[in-house]
């Protein structure tokens, strides 16, 4: 079975296969799907808000990212309604409750796939677990470990 691998600061495309996101700790992993046309996008970024309207990274920043593969989805025809999982903004080790930036990245994540109607099918965010996500793209299934 083919295997997408997204890495930090990236938002790769699947049509077949698994999408898999490793080691996700104070930044958040996004996964969304397409059940029309079984397509997988997964995204890890690391910050909030992007401070331009098009950043040269847009999977650094949860806005752009999830804004960007809205747009890889509608270039392979695939409309909505979407899917999506979301795991990771961890507090770092020593930061007060309420101050960290990964809580800062997980209300961002949240946000965005609210305000774009990405159906939020599992949210395992906040804590200090790091955590890893695969989307099997054929099946539409999503785990989080």
């Amino acid at each position: 079975m083919a295997e997408t691998s997204v890495r930090i600061m990236q938002c790769a495309q699947a049509n077949t296969g698994i999408i898999k996101i490793d080691r996700v700790g104070a930044g958040i992993g996004i996964l969304l799907y397409s059940q029309m046309k079984k397509i997988g996008i997964g995204i890890h970024s690391l910050a909030p808000k992007a401070d331009s309207p098009n950043p040269p990274n847009p999977a650094k920043f949860v806005d752009s990212a999830v804004l960007y593969a809205l747009e890889l989805f509608k270039k392979e025809g695939a409309l909505p309604p979407y899917t999506g999982s979301i795991a990771g903004g961890a507090s770092m080790s020593g930061t007060p409750a309420g101050s960290s930036i990964g809580l800062k990245v997980a209300e961002a994540a949240k946000k965005i796939l609210i305000d774009t109607k990405i159906n939020i099918k599992d949210d395992q965010t906040g804590g200090l677990n790091i955590r890893s996500m695969v989307l099997n793209v054929d099946t539409g299934e999503f785990q989080i470990t």
